[in-house]
């Protein structure tokens, strides 16, 4: 049995976990901004319950979501949108229960918002979570692949990479030895 190639298990889970780390980062950037919309707060605020700039559920959310189109097959850019659009909306919904009974207390509240159900969801959020899902998928993520073969051999990137990661990695462990931040 020949062993896979270091290279190529390397590359495989560089690859994998900046796709991760960018949607980490542009899901902590959306929801700055948009807590910053929802609560007209001016200033920094920092959704997130790990120090650094990223939300791992963004991340987690891109792979589940990647996983679910390619199972179905989805790649035309309308229903990109709308199925996204319905996934996250039942993720929202989801994890909004789920965050109750374990937090005691919500995460986020819709009440107000237009064609809300029980301040958990609403149409908006919805909404932009399609569209989200849209710039992720037909946009950010063929020019995160492109980038990716582009500069695969470089130095420069492969040591960013590392140290992002190292970034990452040591908050994530920090929060566990200090608690969340929520």
């Amino acid at each position: 049995m020949k062993t896979p190639d270091k290279k190529k298990i390397y590359t495989f889970f560089r690859n994998n976990m900046e796709y991760f780390l960018v949607y980490c980062l542009f899901g902590w950037i959306y929801e700055s901004i948009w807590c910053d919309v929802i609560y007209h707060r001016r200033g920094f605020i920092n959704r997130g319950f790990l120090f650094g700039p990223w939300l791992p559920i963004y991340g987690i959310g891109f792979f589940v979501i990647l996983g679910i189109f390619t199972l179905l097959k989805i790649k035309k850019k309308i229903p990109v949108f709308i199925a996204g659009a319905v996934i996250a909306t039942a993720a929202e919904l989801i994890a909004s229960y789920i965050f109750d009974h374990t937090f005691s207390h919500k995460m986020w509240d819709y009440t107000g918002y237009f064609m809300n159900f029980q301040g958990r969801i609403a149409l908006v959020p919805s909404l932009m979570f399609g569209l989200l899902i849209f710039v992720a998928i037909c946009l950010i993520q063929p020019a995160l692949i492109k980038f990716q073969k582009k500069y695969d051999d470089s130095k420069v990137h492969n040591i960013l990479f590392i140290l992002i990661a190292l970034c990452f990695f040591i908050d994530l462990f920090s929060r566990f030895l200090l608690g969340s931040n929520i």
